[in-house]
């Protein structure tokens, strides 16, 4: 997971050099994990990626986002 460049969302990848997606039970199974734990900020890997406010919700929304693109419900066109 990290933070990408609109700082209200995160991105999920087995592999950022490769540009390899994470499988969704991988997510599922992390957000499961993070659940007990509220947090404020998500530290990027990269210089001044950082989401200041509200993290665990910039994290379950990327996270639906990601899900649904990933199983192919893009919703409305």
């Amino acid at each position: 997971m990290t933070v990408v460049q609109d700082r209200r969302y995160v991105s999920f990848m087995y592999s950022y050099p490769n540009l390899i997606p994470e499988r969704p039970e991988v997510i599922r199974r992390g957000l499961a994990r993070l659940a007990p734990y509220p947090f404020e900020r998500v530290y990027g890997a990269w210089w001044r990626r950082v989401v200041r406010t509200d993290g665990s919700a910039a994290v379950a929304r990327s996270a639906e986002r990601y899900l649904r693109f990933a199983l192919g419900d893009q919703g409305p066109a």
